[in-house]
C-alpha cells in the first residue's frame, strides 16, 4: 500500500544557499577570426580584431579605402612598403613577424 505525499508550497521564502558554484570559459573566438594565420592578410585580420576595430575604424587610421583593407585580408593584394610601414606603426609591431598576446 503506497501513501500519498502531500508537498507543502510556500510562496514568498527563498531557499538557503548551500552552496556556490560559478563557472567560468573562454569566450569562442569571433565570427571570420582566422585561429591558425597563415598569409599576411590571415596575421593583420587577427591583429585588426584583437585590437577591435572595423574595416573601416582601422582604414580611417591608416588613411586607406575601406576595400584596400578587405582587399589586405582576403589576400587579393599586399601592403605596400610605406602601408607596411603605417601598419606597423599604428600596431606597435609587424603582425606577420612579430606576435603579441592580449
Amino acid at each position: 500500500m503506497q501513501k500519498a505525499i502531500k508537498l507543502k508550497i510556500r510562496i514568498g521564502t527563498t531557499a538557503l544557499t548551500i552552496c556556490t558554484l560559478e563557472l567560468t570559459a573562454k569566450a569562442p573566438p569571433k565570427k571570420g577570426y582566422p585561429i591558425a594565420p597563415v598569409t599576411y592578410g590571415d596575421y593583420f585580420k587577427q591583429a585588426r580584431m584583437d585590437y577591435g576595430y572595423t574595416q573601416v575604424e582601422l582604414a580611417m587610421e591608416l588613411e586607406v579605402y575601406k576595400s584596400t583593407i578587405d582587399k589586405w585580408e582576403r589576400n587579393a593584394t599586399i601592403p605596400n612598403y610605406i602601408n607596411k610601414q603605417k601598419i606597423k606603426t599604428f600596431f606597435g609591431f609587424d603582425p606577420v613577424t612579430e606576435t603579441i598576446t592580449i
